[in-house]
């Protein structure tokens, strides 16, 4: 399916993308930091609010960086709704992260937030990585020639991502040994979007012929550009980030 060129809705898009990702940003910044209503309440929320806004620009303009250069910004001013709606995964993913990672209402422990922050970055960049490994084609390419198919699927599975690395960095600091160890218990989660792709999206809800990489799925997205298709696999990804991480 080949998205009209509308130079708009690549605009829209990624407008949307950050309206949604202050959504999941704000939320437990604020609820962490604000017990109170004196001046030293005030300057931890803007200590805590200030430090996820800036660690929020910082790691989008790297994940856009990650996956296409400096040719992102460039296509979306192109009127690109692929690179547009890759952006807003980008910016919704980094917001999930960062949202739990500054969500603090100690100063003493900004250090921490802001060490955890990076940790939790590199997890969810190499994730990402290891995990678009498993689709036949180049997701940046295809983003580029805006398959919008392709920027769904591979925004599901950012988001997702996102979803369960926050997760893992969420809870009380208790010493780095036993925070390092629960986050990397917590990524472990991760493994369940394997199956979600191969077996639930791709055989059981597309009728797919079960395979180990590739197949039909990648077909549909990549060379049909079948935006259904792509957008049960991101929803498939989504709700098992969600379910993983509601009962652990």
């Amino acid at each position: 399916m080949k998205a009209e060129h509308d130079p708009h809705l690549a605009r829209r898009l990624e407008r949307a993308g950050r309206l949604l990702g202050i959504a999941c940003l704000v939320p437990p910044v604020w609820r962490a930091a604000a017990r109170g209503r004196t001046l030293d309440d005030l300057a931890v929320v803007g200590a805590f609010a200030g430090s996820a806004l800036f660690a929020l620009a910082f790691t989008v303009w790297l994940s856009d960086r990650l996956l296409l250069g400096r040719r992102l910004g460039r296509e979306i001013r192109r009127g690109n709704p692929a690179a547009a709606l890759a952006a807003g995964a980008h910016f919704v993913a980094s917001s999930l992260v960062a949202g739990r990672c500054f969500a603090g209402d100690d100063l003493t422990l900004l250090p921490v937030s802001w060490a955890f922050f990076a940790i939790a970055q590199i997890a969810l960049q190499a994730m990402i990585a290891l995990f678009r490994m498993l689709t036949a084609y180049e997701d940046g390419e295809e983003i580029a020639g805006e398959n919008l198919a392709a920027a769904a699927s591979y925004g599901g599975v950012a988001v997702a991502l996102a979803l369960i690395v926050s997760h893992a960095a969420d809870g009380p600091f208790l010493g780095w040994l036993a925070a390092l160890r629960g986050f990397g218990l917590s990524l472990l989660l991760a493994l369940a979007l394997y199956p979600v792709r191969q077996v639930i999206v791709g055989r059981l809800v597309l009728g797919c012929p079960l395979v180990l990489r590739g197949g039909a799925l990648d077909r549909a997205v990549c060379q049909e550009r079948d935006l259904a298709s792509a957008i049960a696999e991101a929803a498939g990804y989504v709700a098992a980030a969600l379910l993983a991480t509601g009962i652990a």
